[in-house]
């Protein structure tokens, strides 16, 4: 049998996928169809795992029309998440596809696009990786979900450090996201702290070119390794597995760690850990930081709490994240070490 499936956002997003991937994978032949602004599908090039017979990344118009003349009635089935979930995104499936699963309709839909639509309700309080098996599975709960259905097997890298190390995330969502984002002042005082709590412990420092601010405030320690800007996607997977721990907020990193076995101690603002969160998939060697603010969660694609703010990137203090101290999280990293 084959199927298709869409990346069409971030690398968290294709990563909380990965227990639906890898049972598609099992039935027979599957591809991935990036859409994702962010290339997330070149996640995947950093793991041992084979998770796509191919990947066909669309970007520009001329791409679309020639797949969408080409690939007529190429699959059977074509699975969509929220993300992908656009009026665009199904018409493509519909000319790919026998049958188009997805959990959103879009606005004004064509009523001919909705004739081999499959629509899987979505649910309050449970966990994504749980929302994208329900596609294939109606009853499956959070309670069956494990790590061993997200597990990925890094390949191998060039060793950031010869010596025990943790890595470290402080941005999020590309540097647009202050939602999700702890303030740059407590991370350089949290980074400060931590290195000179425990001299022996490497600190890996992780982001993109968006952290360039950062980058330029970081501390000069020789237990501090600053690699924002300096890793290639492919690379992450390598980094992150050799990692005791990963700190960091909501956020692609804090995915991929889970992915590898890695433990995480993440930190949650407006986002909701009850869908994203990893301590819902194993809360022994996962630890959030929440503060449960009565106006969240404001952001995210399930009934999102507005009764604060209409757009999260406009709330006028951020409280939920304003209350989280620099001692806090030290104490939370202690316990894990």
């Amino acid at each position: 049998m084959r199927n298709a499936i869409f990346i069409s956002s971030g690398i968290g997003n294709a990563l909380l996928l990965v227990p639906l991937i890898k049972r598609l994978k099992e039935k027979g032949e599957l591809t991935a169809i990036s859409t994702s602004p962010f290339g997330a599908h070149r996640i995947f090039d950093g793991f041992e795992d084979k998770l796509f017979d191919a990947v066909i990344p669309l970007g520009s118009n001329i791409e679309w029309m020639m797949n969408a003349a080409t690939f007529k009635r190429r699959f059977h089935t074509t699975y969509l998440d929220h993300f992908a979930s656009g009026r665009k995104n199904i018409a493509l499936s519909y000319t790919n596809s026998k049958v188009v699963v997805t959990n959103t309709i879009p606005h004004r839909l064509p009523s001919i696009f909705r004739s081999r639509l499959r629509l899987i309700e979505p649910e309050i309080g449970i966990h994504e990786g749980t929302q994208y098996m329900r596609y294939i599975s109606e009853n499956f709960s959070d309670s069956d979900l494990n790590e061993e259905m997200f597990r990925l097997q890094a390949k191998p890298h060039s060793r950031i450090s010869e010596s025990t190390y943790i890595t470290l995330q402080p941005g999020s969502g590309n540097n647009v996201s202050p939602w999700k984002t702890l303030r740059i002042e407590k991370w350089i005082k949290l980074i400060d702290e931590l290195s000179q709590l425990r001299p022996e412990l490497n600190v890996v420092v992780l982001g993109d070119d968006t952290e360039t601010e950062l980058s330029n405030r970081l501390p000069k320690r020789s237990n501090l390794i600053n690699a924002i800007g300096k890793t290639d996607l492919s690379e992450l997977p390598g980094v992150i597995a050799d990692a005791q721990l990963h700190v960091g907020n909501d956020s692609s990193l804090m995915h991929l760690a889970g992915c590898l076995g890695v433990p995480t101690l993440s930190i949650w603002g407006g986002s909701d850990p009850a869908l994203y969160g990893w301590h819902k998939v194993n809360p022994e060697k996962h630890e959030i930081i929440y503060k449960s603010p009565e106006c969240g969660p404001c952001s995210r694609w399930i009934a999102p709490n507005r009764s604060k703010t209409e757009v999260p990137s406009l709330c006028p203090d951020f409280s939920c994240l304003s209350k989280i101290s620099v001692n806090e999280i030290l104490q939370s990293i202690e316990k894990m070490m």
